[in-house]
């Protein structure tokens, strides 16, 4: 099932007030671009449609970041929208995805979607600033972080 980017980052700042935390948007739109990229390579399926592009700070899915900014650095609420509910299983998958980057700063998960030859790159250098980020290049690019992953763990 594919879901509104903005479902997606709702779930994540509903998720970090239960630890009585807060999301910088900057953490938001990382978070939520690398639920997306696992997503791509775990089942060969978009988490979300919406287009992400290559800005000058990284990945960023318009969509999110438009509706997100006017409460400033900080996200303090969900935004509102009419959607269907995440599934339990996709509401598992987000969790995990929390367990692993939720506690990141904003700039350690901006390192991570900054690698020189990562989607963010290559775009910027194929494109120039705001080209779209193909879900084709977000996959390979996780494909290759779990190829990476089970080498060092053989290792």
């Amino acid at each position: 099932m594919t879901y509104d980017a903005r479902q997606i980052a709702n779930w994540f700042v509903t998720r970090v007030k239960q630890d009585n935390k807060v999301l910088s948007v900057m953490s938001l739109l990382k978070l939520t671009y690398i639920a997306h990229g696992w997503r791509l390579e775990m089942t060969n399926g978009p988490l979300f449609q919406n287009k992400i592009q290559a800005w000058k700070y990284g990945p960023v899915i318009p969509d999110v970041y438009n509706s997100f900014r006017s409460q400033g650095v900080n996200v303090q609420n969900p935004v509102s929208l009419v959607a269907s509910d995440i599934s339990n299983e996709d509401s598992a998958f987000l969790e995990q995805i929390y367990n692993i980057y939720g506690l990141m700063s904003a700039f350690q998960l901006s390192d991570l979607t900054h690698e020189v030859g990562g989607p963010w790159d290559i775009a910027t250098k194929l494109g120039g600033s705001y080209a779209d980020i193909p879900n084709e290049l977000i996959k390979s690019h996780y494909e290759m972080k779990r190829m990476r992953s089970k080498q060092a763990a053989h290792v």
